[in-house]
């Protein structure tokens, strides 16, 4: 539109998104008639093309835009293609996910168990997590979907054990998952619903007897005219289940190798047992999570120390627990993680990441199902260590944030007293993504210092002492005065190389932390050390 006399013109253009401090990755399934998305749609939006080639996918980016020009698919990688799958996508909204898959809330997926029936779980979680603080991410960008096929099973979503980041194309879903560089929380919501068992039913039956079939003269009555009664080698064997072997330590290797300042968000799966009115959380996984728990923080040469699973002790932190699952009248039964997820991130881009979300009520009408007691909620909270959901004066909440383990490494864990292990704080999980943030925030920081910093150079420690002190002035750290809250030290290097000792005392009932900044401006390194200290 031109103004006046011509000399002047406005371009209207949409104002830079916000970036969310704590980002969300989910991974599922988007069922659809042909397997196909909108992929068309995807294609015409540069800004969305632009982040995901940012990732590292410049290939497929490319190849879309040719496919959007009038390309001509010729490989099984582009039929993927124009499927989405295994494609980081920034999503903006639940109408922007549901342009580019417009069949996920209607459509079957092949997998159909008796509790949830065959409805995809990651439709609902981004349902779910944009209900959670919808007003909170108009101008932000806070959610990523990755879309995996049905017929990979399980498979799908577990990272592989020798995987890198460094080639993303050749990556399986869960590792591009940790290419989103601001992601702090994994949302995996079909998988849960894959591990629900197939037949565990809603109400329990009734057991009746089975007895042999003989053979009976014409005429006679029995009494099973209710109902035909079957014999057990006359049922469909059911499918093995997975075993938590299987799925908790990759993802906990993975996590502690690839992105230590990351979570995964997990519900407990369903367990049936004979005397249980309802279904409750599986007695493998349980045990096999408590064995882990029992080696974190062992002496030296004990059993516990020494065990097969002793090394998975010091990565179960970024593993959080969650139960149980939800359900309403209006929907089937789903993951709770949608909803915590969008919590967490919500929270994090309002108040500050270093805030929890238990106690806020959550939207929706779905209730908690099974319905925890105050009993059960209390003994998962202890242990293992889970979030649990409850309804309190008619309102779905969280009532505390709670991991399996401490969130510090188990080195420091073992140099503090029995006692000091023992305490609630250091099994909480807004401390843990707290800590992925500090993290997050100073790799950014050594990065943007990568190329025109000299170790001489007064610039890095400024910005460590600007960056501290808004945290203080925000409320993350405790102490009347900024050098109350922060102590910035620079320790002696080698050439081309800079490294800050920093010690903060966060708004928790902990003494002090101590980060270790440590960049290398030849090597093209930055890393950070967390350790705590005791007053």
């Amino acid at each position: 539109m031109l103004l006046a006399d011509k000399r002047i013109e406005l371009d209207a253009r949409p104002a830079a998104r916000r970036l969310a401090p704590v980002e969300v990755v989910m991974i599922g399934h988007c069922p659809s008639l042909d397997g196909r998305a909108r992929w068309d749609r995807l294609a015409r939006d540069p800004t969305l093309l632009g982040e995901i080639a940012a990732l590292g996918f410049d290939a497929e980016v490319g190849r879309l835009r040719a496919l959007a020009a009038g390309g001509t698919p010729t490989s099984v990688e582009d039929e993927a293609l124009l499927g989405l799958y295994r494609l980081p996508i920034p999503i903006r909204s639940l109408a922007h996910f549901q342009v580019l898959f417009p069949e996920a809330f209607t459509v079957g997926c092949s997998y159909r168990s008796t509790l949830a029936g065959d409805a995809a779980w990651l439709p609902i979680a981004v349902q779910d997590f944009f209900a959670a603080e919808a007003r909170g991410f108009e101008d932000a960008r806070a959610l990523w979907v990755i879309r995996v096929p049905e017929a990979a099973g399980v498979a799908a979503f577990l990272p592989r054990a020798d995987a890198t980041l460094t080639e993303p194309a050749e990556l399986g879903a869960f590792e591009r998952a940790l290419l989103v560089e601001r992601a702090g929380v994994l949302a995996l919501p079909d998988l849960e619903r894959l591990l629900v068992p197939h037949a565990l039913p809603d109400i329990p039956r009734m057991r009746l007897d089975n007895p042999e079939a003989v053979f009976l003269p014409c005429g006679t009555e029995v009494d099973d005219t209710h109902r035909e009664r079957r014999h057990s080698r006359e049922l469909p064997p059911a499918e093995a289940p997975l075993s938590p072997a299987e799925l908790v330590p990759p993802i906990l290797r993975a996590l502690a190798r690839l992105r230590p300042d990351m979570q995964c968000l997990l519900t407990l799966p369903l367990d049936q047992r004979p005397q249980d009115e309802l279904p409750s959380p599986a007695r493998g996984f349980l045990e096999h999570v408590a064995r882990i728990v029992g080696a974190a923080g062992a002496e030296p040469g004990s059993d516990a120390a020494n065990a097969p699973h002793a090394e998975l002790a010091g990565k179960l932190r970024h593993l959080q627990l969650l139960w149980p699952y939800l359900r309403g009248e209006d929907r089937p039964l789903a993951s709770a993680c949608g909803l915590i997820a969008g919590m967490q991130a919500g929270v994090s881009l309002r108040q500050g990441p270093w805030r929890s979300i238990a106690g806020r009520p959550l939207p929706g009408r779905a209730l908690p199902w099974p319905p925890p007691t105050q009993q059960r909620a209390a003994a998962l909270r202890e242990s293992p260590g889970a979030t649990v959901v409850l309804t309190r004066a008619g309102r779905l909440q969280v009532d505390d944030e709670a991991l399996c383990a401490p969130c510090l490494p188990v080195a420091d864990l073992r140099s503090m007293t029995k006692a000091q292990r023992e305490l609630e704080h250091w099994r909480s999980a807004e401390l843990m993504r707290f800590i992925g943030w500090l993290r997050r925030e100073l790799r950014a920081l050594g990065e943007r210092l990568l190329f025109d910093t000299d170790p001489r150079d007064p610039r890095p420690e400024l910005a460590l002492r600007s960056f501290f002190g808004r945290l203080h002035e925000a409320g993350a750290l405790r102490g009347a005065q900024p050098e109350h809250a922060y102590r910035i030290r620079e320790l002696p290097t080698v050439d081309s190389a800079i490294a800050f000792e920093i010690e903060v005392a966060p708004a928790y009932p902990i003494d002090r932390l101590r980060l270790t900044f440590l960049h290398d401006r030849h090597a093209a390194v930055t890393e950070t050390r967390i350790e705590t200290i005791d007053d």
